[in-house]
């Protein structure tokens, strides 16, 4: 466990350091509001639904040595939302978010069109706590994954004005996530520290880890700055110590961009 860890943060770290901000980076920042649905069978077997409120924050360059083919991107997106049963019983408040470092090979078919492709490292997180009285009122989401992820622009120009079109759509290939067993409580997995690591600690594949997450906007590029409208759906589906849980998201979103240099013909 204690390897796994250390690969994991020099990865990460070393991600972290191949970067370099430029005048070319993109900061991106915007509000979502939308629909969110979860189930989760550790709290319940029903599904909760409500609105949910977003912010999100994205930046991103080219690697210095890249020759502007090679990009990186690092995000966070944090969420809540007010969830309530198909009965009208009981709530669940939800508090949850998504950070990730991701690298993409950037190509230019034709003019105005610009296709990507790569993979991200993304952490999820999210703490859910229901109104119910009962021996666990309350479950944490810890998971990461090694993310495909694609996307593509099309870009429309007038003299030092654009419209552009964009689609990012990413998926989990493989990583780990924390799930108790079923009536398990929290305080009880720390009691057994660190035999219990091997019922709460799971590999994730394509067996039990399935997902897509996909953003759609349109962004009006102004001389300083970039105005964009858009949506997002996100879809995942995790399985493990016989319960199931799923997460599904629709929201709409407005966002603004500075430095928007790494859009580019």
């Amino acid at each position: 466990m204690k390897l796994k860890l250390i690969i994991i943060g020099l990865v990460i770290s070393l991600g972290i350091n191949a970067i370099e901000v430029t005048n070319r980076s993109h900061n991106r920042y915007a509000i979502n509001i939308g629909e969110m649905a979860i189930t989760d069978h550790y709290l319940s077997n029903q599904e909760y639904s409500g609105l949910t409120l977003g912010l999100e924050a994205s930046h991103s360059d080219f690697y210095k040595t890249s020759d502007s083919i090679v990009s990186w991107l690092v995000y966070d997106h944090w969420r809540y939302g007010r969830l309530i049963n198909a009965s009208y019983s009981a709530m669940i408040q939800y508090i949850g978010g998504n950070a990730g470092f991701a690298s993409y090979y950037n190509w230019h078919p034709t003019t105005g069109l610009k296709l990507m492709a790569g993979g991200a490292i993304d952490i999820y997180g999210a703490f859910k706590n229901q109104s119910r009285n009962v021996n666990n009122p309350a479950s944490g989401d810890i998971q990461i994954n090694l993310m495909a992820s694609v996307a593509a622009q099309y870009k429309l120009t007038w003299n030092k004005w654009a419209l552009s079109f964009d689609y990012m759509a990413s998926t989990p290939l493989i990583g780990g996530m924390f799930v108790p067993e079923m009536g398990q409580s929290y305080y009880e997995i720390y009691l057994n520290l660190p035999q219990s690591l091997n019922d709460v600690i799971h590999f994730t594949s394509f067996h039990n880890r399935q997902g897509i997450k996909g953003n759609l906007s349109i962004n009006f590029v102004l001389p300083t700055v970039t105005l964009s409208v858009g949506m997002t759906h996100n879809h995942q589906w995790w399985q493990a110590n016989h319960m199931n849980f799923y997460l599904k998201e629709f929201s709409g979103q407005v966002g603004i961009a500075l430095n928007l240099g790494i859009i580019k013909e």
